[in-house]
């Protein structure tokens, strides 16, 4: 394609990558298919299965018919559901018709945005971080700025930087609580901290929070929704995909303010209309059912956690922060030298593991990979191994 074919395409369409964490999963699935054994601890998607009561109820939805055109808002049936959730699990408030389903929490992300961001407006994101924060903000125009956390101050979140950062030009903050790919939790004085902030500078927030349920300190994570003030200018979001193992059914939503359902909807409904009826019943199962799968999800995924940090913290040359929830660690490769984290997840890749470099993930992830736990134990022991032997042959 010459230079000017290739001038043909929207701005807005250069602005963004394809790269991140499911280009890695098929490179993997490439490999695979060519004869290599790979464990898969490069995307956030869970080893199980949707647990059967939901997979039941949208085949029953199904033989009912409901494949027809439902409201781009959501069903009112699946809203009353999600509003029940949050009021439970977040102490608070809120009404279904604050509530908006979405094609994921991405989709959730990518309307809030959309409906917000002018050209040239900032938006401030955790770095590192979801790398679609930044890769929407740009598509809507607007200039991400990175509000950075280091490995070596334990992901710390520094409220006089996050301060200094802010301007006239600020638009939004996002917070991701627990945090991809770091597993930090917020506590409350951060959460107060980032709140008087955001009420001083009149600025509106995103509080990504699909990780909520998989924390691993016996404390529910606190939002910011719930502070003083905060319900009017805050976007909590939050889904099925992690929770409930339901990554394909792309499900998810968005606790809107009143006064920005209208923008938002209008967005949706020329975007995909509304989200077919059998997956918002499969969601209404979810959060209805029995919720024993989610407790027995937290226990395994701390028992995996514990296996990761406990491993790479007793091999040389690389070590990790223990997470407090969602999928990932973050491991610290700086002490071999010479070698980008691109290089270590290519090597690492072709010894049959694969894991996301950290270049994806921050500007200072150069030194850094992340690994989702998200295979079972016997499966993450096999890659420890392989991880192991893989510095071995990198520092020899």
């Amino acid at each position: 394609m010459n230079a000017k074919q290739f001038s043909t395409f929207s701005k807005r369409s250069l602005r963004v990558t394809g790269q991140g964490a499911i280009h890695a999963l098929l490179q993997a699935r490439e490999l695979e298919k060519q004869g290599v054994d790979i464990i898969h601890l490069e995307a956030g998607e869970l080893d199980l299965d949707t647990p059967s009561h939901i997979v039941e109820a949208a085949i029953n939805s199904l033989h009912k018919g409901h494949t027809r055109y439902t409201s781009t808002q959501g069903t009112l049936q699946l809203r009353e559901s999600i509003s029940d959730y949050i009021n439970t699990t977040r102490m608070t408030q809120t009404s279904p018709n604050n509530v908006v389903v979405t094609p994921g929490v991405k989709g959730a992300i990518f309307f809030a945005i959309m409906a917000l961001v002018n050209p040239g407006d900032e938006v401030i994101v955790p770095d590192p971080g979801f790398p679609s924060y930044s890769a929407i903000t740009k598509f809507a125009g607007g200039k991400p700025v990175l509000w950075h956390q280091y490995m070596d101050q334990d992901y710390i979140y520094d409220i006089d930087q996050l301060s200094s950062i802010i301007n006239d030009k600020t638009k939004i903050i996002v917070l991701n609580n627990p945090n991809n790919p770091t597993g930090t939790i917020m506590s409350t004085k951060i959460l107060e901290s980032i709140a008087e902030l955001a009420i001083k500078h009149n600025l509106w927030v995103i509080s990504d929070e699909i990780y909520s349920q998989l924390y691993f300190n016996g404390s529910f994570p606190r939002s910011i929704f719930t502070l003083p003030g905060m319900a009017e200018r805050t976007i909590l979001m939050d889904g099925f995909s992690k929770t409930y193992a339901m990554t394909g059914w792309r499900l998810g939503y968005g606790i809107y303010p009143d006064n920005m359902i209208d923008n938002v909807c209008s967005i949706m409904l020329n975007d995909h209309s509304c989200l077919p009826e059998f997956i918002q019943d499969a969601g209404t199962a979810a959060l209805q059912g029995p919720q024993t799968c989610v407790s027995l999800l937290r226990d395994e995924l701390t028992a995996r956690r514990d296996l990761v940090v406990d491993a790479i913290n007793n091999m040389p040359y690389i070590s990790c922060f223990k997470p407090e929830g969602a999928l990932y660690v973050m491991i610290d490769i700086s002490q071999i030298t010479g070698v980008s984290s691109q290089d270590f997840a290519g090597k690492l890749l072709m010894e049959g593991v694969s894991m996301l470099p950290g270049s994806m993930l921050s500007k200072h992830g150069q030194n850094e990979v992340r690994l989702a736990f998200v295979a079972n134990q016997n499966r993450i022991s096999t890659a420890m191994e392989r991880l192991d032997s893989t510095v071995a042959q990198m520092t020899s």
